[in-house]
């Protein structure tokens, strides 16, 4: 058996599948933040800024591929419509990556899409909608502890 696997089996034992989402999402906004935070003449003249920058929006798409294929398997609880929304949300963050990457997307946009469903996720976290606001964030409790790990800026 993998460290990895153990983990998978670890975390799927003590967390809940939102408190897990919600902190998926927590960590791949951060890494939008700070791609948002790359400016396009950096990203055009160094490739390495380049590559930060698309890691993060093809991580971020990757996470929203992953929540589309989840919906889509046998037996998922959800409720059909909520189903079709996260659908249609996926397909929409896939062709505004597209976008992005082409330096004609919104970042901002996926950055608040992110930020709308972490609030769904968990209402009682402090997530604003706002892509421009600084609010420093905590993810959600995971079995039962507190990450210490900060997400400034989510």
């Amino acid at each position: 058996m993998s460290q990895y696997d153990a983990y998978t089996r670890n975390i799927k034992a003590t967390a809940a599948p939102r408190d897990v989402e919600y902190r998926l999402l927590a960590q791949v906004t951060a890494a939008l933040l700070n791609a948002r935070d790359l400016s396009a003449e950096r990203r055009r003249s160094d490739p390495r800024v380049t590559a930060q920058f698309m890691e993060a929006i093809n991580w971020n798409n990757q996470v929203w591929d992953a929540f589309v294929e989840d919906v889509g398997t046998e037996g998922n609880v959800l409720p059909r419509e909520l189903r079709a929304a996260i659908v249609s949300l996926g397909i929409w963050v896939t062709r505004e990556t597209a976008l992005i990457a082409e330096d004609k997307g919104d970042l901002d946009a996926l950055i608040s899409v992110n930020r709308a469903i972490m609030k769904g996720l968990n209402p009682n976290a402090p997530v604003t909608a706002d892509a421009n606001s600084e609010t420093e964030l905590r993810p959600a409790a995971v079995g039962g502890e507190t990450s210490s790990q900060t997400f400034d800026g989510i």
